[in-house]
């Protein structure tokens, strides 16, 4: 039987862990790929994905059925990342970094990460607030309404500051929205 998300909130909120887990398979790659962004290192983003989820079970009772739960997952990943980020040293190590399988095509993925890097540079030419914003409304697909929700502002001031973003991507790096195209399009993250 299919339920909304609504519905998922309440039965979950009554102790029914079946109704949380058809929330977990709905929303967990979302949020794995916001932490996986914000982390860049596999085993890292599962455990803070394994944690957020955890909290969220914990602190079910306390959401607001009529709102979305996928905001609030949003900002349990994000504080988790940033108790990551506090309590431990950010070292890669090299293992991790060419976590290769047989059947990767090395060439190709020399290619796509030439344009990821160039991808990354125009990234980092804005504020986190306008990175955030610019990963969640067009690689997560998140309304506007969500995005508010996720980082404190209002709606208007979302749509404000993405559009604003747009046009400064445009003016100053008029090949970075054909960049990110590509990005989406390879890495859907």
């Amino acid at each position: 039987m299919q339920y909304n998300e609504k519905e998922l909130i309440e039965m979950s909120q009554r102790g029914n862990s079946e109704a949380f887990g058809r929330i977990y398979d709905r929303h967990v790659k979302t949020i794995y790929d916001f932490i996986f962004y914000k982390t860049r290192h596999r085993e890292t983003a599962e455990d803070i994905t394994s944690q957020t989820f955890f909290k969220a079970l914990k602190n079910i009772s306390s959401v607001d059925a009529d709102r979305s739960i996928l905001s609030w997952l949003y900002k349990i990943a994000h504080n988790s990342v940033l108790d990551h980020y506090r309590t431990t040293r950010h070292q890669d190590d090299i293992d991790d970094c060419y976590d290769l399988s047989d059947d990767t095509d090395v060439v190709g993925e020399l290619d796509n990460a030439e344009e990821v890097e160039r991808v990354k540079k125009y990234l980092h030419a804005l504020t986190p607030l306008e990175r955030d914003i610019v990963i969640m409304r067009v690689w997560q697909e998140l309304s506007y309404k969500e995005i508010a929700d996720i980082i404190g502002k209002t709606e208007a001031n979302s749509k404000m500051i993405f559009s604003r973003t747009l046009k400064k991507l445009r003016t100053l790096m008029p090949l970075a929205m054909m960049l990110l195209y590509i990005f989406h399009t390879y890495y859907g993250a």
